[in-house]
């Protein structure tokens, strides 16, 4: 008995196996295919062996009419054989009898969309009018939104990411008297090293599939280009840096660290004290750049919701009317966002470096051109940093762990 099978197996089999895979399918959908056309055309074979066996019935009882003799006998009994008779579709042309080729005894049936049958139960009928939708569709992947919002730099070549960073800054300058020594100051350079990591996806089609049907082959090449891109976008925001992976913003940025005149300062506080809360943070730390701010999708729904204890809407003055700016700072909405967390700060200083941007290649591998068939490929290498001397000018928390430390405490 044949079993289908899933596209990972498939791809663990050896070549023979998925040749001897194909050819079983093939031959499977064949006999089922006609297993199908033949139950189609059963009630069709039935009807014609009823219709056969009736017309040799009704000839059967002309000839016996015939036999008794000629004259108004005969004709009265075959005419009244004729109209008594309940068989409406007999078939004079199927008839024994020449005298009969003037008479029609066959009742015209209603003919309906059933009548025309396709070559397959429930299959594509050219007779009728067909509306062929040519869009192939699928499921909608959620907006990259990352790389717009940090550094982003192209350098063709690069294998490794080297910066330098000045640490260990001791002395100070003074206010001194005339002939008195000036104050020494020093520090150190820190050279570091961030890698490149790849990014890659493979595929292979066969070339009479890319010749009869070059609509799936640029739709599946839109698939795996959105695959490429969503992977570099899910490794900047929160790659964790291990291994393979690239390290995300999300991994280096800091903590939240309540300034102490915030905390446990605001009565009933909300998301819009989260955001203060957090880019005063940032700017108590002496960073002074532009401030973003990222949610998840669902709190531009909440935030807009917010209602005083009469039901009336609350938007504060400093908040813009379609709620994306707030204080002055930035605020972008994705799906990307885990709904508990939010990441907020000078977000240009978190760098990327694309080595080699996104490529693609085509080609052959083992017996391929013997096959017929075409392999293909996309690959990036890019890499990420973020100096620790800007230690607190991203942050990313859960804002239920901003709203504890901000919110004035229950009275006990």
């Amino acid at each position: 008995m044949f079993v289908y099978k899933t596209d990972a197996e498939i791809q663990a089999m050896t070549q023979a196996e998925r040749d001897t895979y194909a050819a079983a399918k093939r031959d499977f959908e064949a006999k089922e295919q006609q297993k199908a056309i033949d139950t189609a055309l059963q009630p069709i074979k039935e009807a014609l062996e009823k219709e056969k066996t009736r017309n040799e019935e009704l000839a059967g009882k002309v000839i016996a009419l015939e036999t008794k003799g000629g004259g108004a006998t005969t004709k009265g009994e075959f005419v009244e054989f004729i109209e008594r008779d309940e068989r409406k579709d007999f078939d004079p042309a199927k008839s024994k009898t020449a005298r009969m080729d003037s008479f029609t005894f066959k009742a015209a049936a209603l003919m309906t969309t059933a009548n025309v049958i396709p070559n397959v139960t429930g299959g594509f009928n050219q007779l009728f009018g067909n509306y062929i939708d040519t869009t192939i569709h699928a499921a909608p992947k959620p907006d990259n939104f990352i790389l717009s919002l940090v550094n982003v730099t192209t350098q063709p070549g690069t294998e490794s990411i080297w910066y330098v960073q000045r640490k260990n800054e001791e002395g100070d300058a003074a206010f001194i008297g005339e002939g008195d020594a000036k104050p020494l100051a020093d520090a150190e350079w820190i050279e570091s090293k961030s890698p490149i990591k790849e990014v890659a996806i493979f595929w292979k089609m066969s070339n009479r599939l890319m010749m009869h049907a070059p609509a799936v082959v640029e739709n599946f090449r839109r698939h795996v280009e959105e695959l490429v891109d969503q992977k570099i976008d899910d490794g900047v925001l929160e790659g964790a840096g291990t291994g393979n992976l690239l390290t995300g913003i999300a991994t280096v940025a800091s903590p939240f660290v309540v300034p102490t005149a915030l905390a446990n300062y605001y009565a009933d506080a909300n998301i819009y004290d989260v955001i203060n809360a957090v880019a005063t943070s940032v700017r108590l730390a002496n960073f002074k750049g532009d401030i973003t701010v990222v949610l998840n999708t669902v709190w531009e729904a909440q935030m807009k919701g917010i209602k005083d204890a009469e039901g009336r809407y609350l938007v504060p003055p400093f908040v813009s009317p379609d709620g994306r700016v707030v204080s002055g700072y930035r605020v972008i909405f994705s799906n990307k966002m885990p709904a508990d967390m939010i990441l907020a700060g000078e977000l240009k200083r978190f760098n990327v470096v694309f080595s080699e941007d996104v490529k693609y290649f085509e080609g052959y591998e083992n017996d391929d051109f013997r096959k017929n068939l075409s392999s293909f490929k996309l690959e990036a290498f890019l890499g990420t940093y973020f100096p620790n001397n800007y230690a607190g000018a991203i942050i990313y928390d859960e804002i239920a762990t901003i709203l504890t430390s901000i919110e004035v405490e229950p009275e006990v």
